[in-house]
């Protein structure tokens, strides 16, 4: 029997604490189901993010939480997506790291046009960790302006997460206004539609052209497999691979690589770094990559 109490009863000198039992159990099945990998430091951090679910559950410990886990089949398969909703990391904003757009702009997408001038008009692009939509509707976006004068592409923008919460956020494509900070007005006023204005700040959507672009659906990266039957011009793989750790990362990678095309693109963040984790893509810069072609691998 788990000692439940009510929400009420959670005052602030009473929130529960982990104890390091409780927190390599979780960490461990975190590892195992999404590749992140918690240091010791992170313990008070896992704590504060699933403080609301022992709330959310009445379960007044950690102890109990991770017995529950441990006992309860049903509540441990429900539960799981829980955790995960809630470890992930999902700030981002629209045009972040905005020299990766330009690139989209200035060099990816005119090589796209060029080399389909006797081919198939069509761009493909993965943003594998999606979060809340802002990234993909960023690419989409892009590609749209790039494009407009420009009539028969077939362009598609293919967004995954692991987190059903920012999933749902990102399909209904509607933004608070500091969403936009580093966006030029004439952009949000082309692409997005005004709903309201009120005291707590303005909010948009996305308009329907834009949205059309971009397809949402929940992907864990340590699938043995990406559901794709067409391959990337473009990978976007930013902000990801600094919660895994190398052998993961050498993992996702290696699957990335059979859905990429060859000399396509991979684009991770500023503080990551492909060196000694695969040695299949040529450095192009300003964490820009490239995949080799295959009789050079």
């Amino acid at each position: 029997m788990y000692q439940k109490i009510p929400v009420s009863d959670f005052s602030i000198g009473s929130i529960p604490t982990i104890q390091d039992l409780e927190f390599n159990y979780l960490k461990n099945i975190i590892y195992e189901k999404t590749g992140i990998s918690l240091a010791p430091h992170k313990k008070i951090m896992l704590q504060s993010r699933l403080n609301i679910r022992l709330r959310q559950n009445k379960i007044s410990s950690f102890h109990d939480y991770v017995k529950k886990l441990k006992q309860e089949p049903d509540f441990f398969k429900s539960e799981i997506h829980e955790i995960i909703n809630r470890i992930t990391t999902n700030k981002t904003d629209f045009f972040r790291e905005n020299h990766h757009f330009e690139y989209l702009k200035k060099t990816a997408l005119p090589a796209i046009e060029e080399k389909a001038r006797f081919g198939r008009k069509t761009v493909r692009i993965w943003c594998s960790a999606s979060s809340t939509g802002e990234e993909p509707y960023s690419i989409a976006i892009t590609l749209h302006d790039y494009f407009a004068t420009k009539p028969g592409w077939d362009i598609k923008v293919f967004a995954s997460d692991i987190d059903t919460n920012v999933l749902t956020h990102a399909d209904k494509g509607i933004y608070k206004e500091d969403r936009f900070a580093a966006v030029p007005k004439d952009i949000v006023m082309k692409h997005f539609t005004l709903l309201n204005n009120s005291s707590d700040g303005k909010e948009y959507r996305i308009k329907p052209n834009i949205r059309e672009l971009v397809t949402f659906k929940k992907i864990n990266l340590l699938d043995p497999s990406y559901p794709f039957m067409e391959k990337f011009d473009i990978i976007f793989c930013r902000n990801v691979i600094i919660y895994f750790d190398k052998p993961t990362q050498k993992a996702i990678f290696q699957k990335m690589e059979k859905v990429l095309a060859d000399e396509g693109l991979l684009i991770i963040g500023h503080s990551e770094t492909l060196f000694g984790i695969t040695e299949n893509f040529k450095f192009l810069g300003h964490t820009i990559y490239q995949r080799k072609p295959q009789n050079q691998l």
